[in-house]
């Protein structure tokens, strides 16, 4: 017996162990992480958490009621994996800098009114994305819940930032948005999932992600919660 390998794995943190046990248990993608119910149980395939791409769930339910145990380990399994970031005084000085002047108060102004609505509600379906993907919190479309009231306190959010939105919005303005927001059949529809491929191959603008980022967090006033 190898001695020496074994008081490694006794001198670990419970962290570390916890995370080789999630990397283990989910490595076959056989069980879900929180109900343990079996691949062969269920009658869809199981999917892996988005932030770290290694804990299986059966299911959004399964994923919410485990998130409080499994964000202690998400973050060091996902080492090494891109992250999303407006972090630019990391950046080299030009690059932070050039990021910075992207979006000012004014984005909205500069556009036709549908325009300016499609950016709002794009937005608002980027950073939802994020928030999951990033953070795991799942609230409107991935919550499998109606997604309108969670859009509906973005507005709310971006009417109280003073000067964001364009002169012309008003109580009326803001019905349109919604009415566009849930349409079905327009590219920005809350109840359709977005990613950053998705923006980039729809606008035909590889930076546009990251103007919408900082849209949103000008309205939310708080950067992407990275979940650690």
């Amino acid at each position: 017996m190898d001695v020496s390998s074994m008081i490694g794995r006794e001198t670990r943190s419970p962290a570390e162990r916890q995370a080789e046990k999630d990397h283990c248990q989910n490595a076959t993608n056989k069980v879900c992480a929180n109900c343990q119910k079996s691949q062969s149980d269920l009658p869809a395939s199981l999917k892996r958490c988005a932030k770290c791409q290694i804990q299986a769930y059966c299911s959004r339910d399964c994923q919410k009621e485990d998130w409080k145990a499994h964000k202690k380990t998400c973050a060091s399994n996902q080492q090494g994996k891109p992250k999303a970031t407006t972090d630019f005084d990391a950046m080299p000085k030009q690059a932070g800098d050039f990021f910075k002047g992207l979006v000012g108060d004014d984005f909205l102004h500069q556009l036709p009114e549908k325009d300016a609505f499609v950016r709002l509600i794009d937005c608002y379906r980027m950073r939802v994305e994020d928030d999951y993907k990033y953070a795991g919190d799942t609230r409107g479309l991935y919550n499998e819940e109606n997604p309108l009231p969670d859009f509906q306190s973005f507005l709310d959010l971006a009417q109280k930032r003073k000067g964001l939105l364009p002169k012309w919005w008003s109580a009326e303005k803001r019905r349109e948005c919604e009415r566009l927001a849930v349409d079905g059949t327009q590219w920005a529809d809350i109840g359709c999932a977005v990613e950053k491929q998705d923006v980039i191959e729809h606008y035909g603008d590889g930076i546009m992600p990251m103007k919408l980022r900082l849209l949103a967090e000008k309205i939310y006033a708080k950067k992407i919660d990275m979940g650690y």
